[in-house]
């Protein structure tokens, strides 16, 4: 039992990590310590994308369970996006005898630590985090869920173990201090696969312990990526989800950008929409 002056001065719960992009905190899309932070989408809208740039290009404590993708892939993934090589390119020089390099330019990526469990369990995600805690000496600032369908929950309804499991991951925030980043499906049957989905398409509704939720929806041909904040406790919302910023990927080389110019500038026009 505390007073909230103590509470404040104990704790680091609400307190913000590094942008996501500048353009997403003018807007109050912000990642705070302590809270849940959903990115959801249809299959291939870019949720991995957004999650894995921010894990890579942030020098944050991070704890990243890669349940939906396998070790090969996100090597593959992180290693364009710490070179700037397209992914395909990236594979290509690893499978011919190259990855003694690509080894030098992943270990410097040494904040994050990978769990690839296909099927994680809620005691599978203590454990790795009892393991993180013991190497770092303290818990991370970021757990990365990708995502939440691969959990096991021990509900026989899939609906209700999803609600199960977000209430696990809202007690993880705020025991370990850390933004849990949680990825999730969104229906396919609601809406163009171009605009983000409504906060209403979340895959078993469960929308009310997040305190940010952002969908999300990836136009491959033109390299859009919206974002939508179809929820946030913090800042305005669109439940909706018509209410989006745009930023630009290149997902040859798995590369985000704040605006159009910043992508062409960098990348080929020709190399859109290869994945």
């Amino acid at each position: 039992m505390r007073k909230l002056s103590q509470a404040l001065s104990r704790s680091a719960a609400g307190q913000p990590l590094p942008d996501l992009f500048p353009k997403l905190t003018r807007e109050q899309i912000v990642l705070r310590r302590g809270q849940v932070a959903m990115i959801a989408g249809q299959p291939g809208a870019g949720k991995s994308l957004l999650a894995l740039h921010y894990a890579v290009h942030q020098n944050l404590p991070c704890l990243y369970f890669s349940a939906d993708s396998d070790e090969a892939t996100v090597a593959y993934r992180a290693g364009a996006m710490l070179t700037g090589q397209k992914v395909a390119d990236v594979e290509r020089q690893i499978l011919n005898g190259g990855g003694a390099y690509y080894e030098d330019v992943l270990d410097r990526l040494d904040n994050v630590r990978f769990v690839f469990t296909p099927s994680p369990t809620l005691d599978d995600i203590a454990y790795e985090l009892e393991a993180f805690a013991e190497v770092w000496g303290c818990d991370p600032d970021l757990i990365v869920v990708d995502n939440l369908m691969n959990v096991v929950a021990e509900h026989d309804n899939e609906f209700a173990g999803m609600r199960e499991l977000a209430k696990a991951l809202h007690h993880l925030a705020r025991e370990t201090r850390a933004c849990v980043m949680v990825l999730h499906h969104t229906s396919e049957a609601a809406g163009s696969p171009v605009d983000p989905p409504a906060r209403r398409d979340l895959h078993g509704k469960v929308s009310q312990l997040p305190e940010l939720i952002l969908t999300v929806a990836l136009n491959s041909m033109s390299g859009e990526y919206r974002v939508a904040c179809v929820k946030n406790r913090s800042g305005p919302f669109d439940a909706t989800g018509r209410t989006y910023e745009t930023l630009y990927a290149d997902t040859s080389r798995m590369a985000l950008f704040e605006s159009y110019g910043e992508m062409t500038g960098t990348m080929a026009v020709s190399d859109w929409g290869v994945e």
